[in-house]
């Protein structure tokens, strides 16, 4: 069965939405609910809203001359303490999900895919998972699997301790650069993982300290 999708008119010669979106509280495609329309002239292009009715989940679309095809999945993450686990399920989900239950698929992604942009990113109160290819079988490929990782992910215990942090003994010589174990004559105790090592970089960084610490001062009292 050839399941190749026909290719869709994009850029100047894309479909009219005004013509297929015409009324605040119209129903599109089966459970979605349109709940604005906003033209943004500074940009070219207007913005449709969404609301899910099974789930409440908000849709934003933005329709533009842009031939490139840019999706992103946005989460409110609010913190309750300054642990990072925010931004530490942000690189576990990508670690493998129920229909992608393989090493890394975004890193595979990122070596196979057409993309022109992939990243995912957290902030103080909200984490997103944006990507963009100019290719549609492309999107069509990195939507299923951004998806599947946002909202099924596997969050096996080792992936938490790979990109958050774990207890390696350092080398004789102090240079964390092979692990042994005690027994072994390595040296003492020290912290690794991915976000753990970003996060060193970042507050290595004297404009970085100086931010976090002009934030924690005018903002002492909540997450900002």
């Amino acid at each position: 069965t050839n399941t190749t999708r026909p290719a869709s008119n994009r850029g100047q010669n894309r479909p009219d939405l005004s013509t297929k979106f015409t009324a605040i509280g119209q129903t599109v495609d089966g459970d979605f609910t349109l709940t604005k329309i906003t033209p943004i002239q500074s940009y070219d292009c207007t913005a449709y809203e969404f609301v899910h009715n099974g789930t409440g989940a908000r849709y934003i679309h933005l329709d533009t001359a842009d031939t490139n095809n840019a999706f992103a999945v946005s989460l409110r993450t609010l913190p309750s303490d300054n642990s990072g686990v925010a931004h530490i399920l942000e690189h576990t989900v990508l670690c493998g999900s129920r229909q992608y239950p393989v090493r890394d698929p975004f890193f595979h992604m990122l070596k196979r895919s057409l993309n022109t942009f992939m990243n995912a990113m957290t902030s103080a109160d909200w984490t997103c998972y944006p990507f963009a290819t100019q290719n549609e079988q492309d999107y069509h490929n990195l939507i299923s699997v951004y998806l599947d990782s946002v909202f099924f992910p596997n969050l096996n215990e080792l992936d938490f301790m790979q990109e958050g942090h774990r207890f390696e003994f350092e080398s004789v010589d102090g240079s964390n650069t092979t692990t042994t174990t005690d027994e072994d004559g390595g040296g003492e105790l020290c912290y690794k993982g991915v976000v753990y090592n970003e996060m060193k970089g970042n507050m290595s960084d004297p404009n970085d300290i100086f931010g976090y610490n002009l934030q924690k001062n005018l903002f002492p009292d909540n997450l900002y």
